[in-house]
């Protein structure tokens, strides 16, 4: 005798449940490759990044604000100054070590960062402009524009931060008033 399934008994027939099954795919599994295809998609499209440079803009404005919190609190942490030295291109932390600035390197938080090649910075301290380097020069000690000190006081400043081809100027500022602020105007 032939036992390849299970019998049912009202329809009379072996096979039943295995014929159902081989017919195609389970709503389940249909469920499970629309979630997998659209994490792909989601994961592609963060790698990709925003095209939009006003985005771009306020994403970087967004970062170097918490950053600079987040400097000013490790320096009262620490209770050391944190240097905070900006370039045209990006910007980077400095310690100091053996009564020199150093580049911060053993924290990953505070690594150096290169801005998208079409973003700039610009420094304006004291109501005038500060000149700024492209990149910084390996061969130089860093020169911290500003400040961060263990008392969690922080210079007074503004930090321009434009796009090529863009048409909106993003401020991150640091006043009495209201400390760390971004804001943000249209280029005339």
């Amino acid at each position: 005798m032939k036992d390849a399934g299970v019998f049912c008994a009202f329809r009379g027939q072996t096979d039943f449940f295995y014929m159902n099954k081989a017919k195609g795919f389970t709503l389940i599994e249909l469920l499970i490759v629309l979630v997998l295809i659209g994490l792909i998609t989601g994961m592609a499209m963060l790698s990709m990044g925003t095209a939009d440079p006003r985005d771009q803009q306020k994403l970087e404005a967004e970062r170097l604000v918490k950053l600079l919190e987040l400097a000013t609190q490790e320096a009262v942490t620490r209770g050391d100054n944190i240097g905070f030295e900006l370039f045209r291109q990006g910007y980077r932390f400095t310690i100091v070590k053996k009564n020199k600035w150093q580049p911060e390197i053993t924290d990953g938080v505070f690594k150096s960062r290169s801005l998208l090649p079409q973003m700039l910075l610009e420094l304006i301290m004291d109501e005038h402009d500060v000149v700024l380097t492209r990149q910084p020069i390996e061969s130089v000690d860093p020169k911290p524009q500003i400040i961060l000190t263990p008392d969690g006081d922080m210079e007074l400043f503004k930090i321009r931060l434009t796009i090529k081809d863009g048409d909106s100027i993003f401020w991150v500022s640091n006043t009495q008033e209201d400390g760390l602020v971004i804001s943000t105007e249209n280029k005339p």
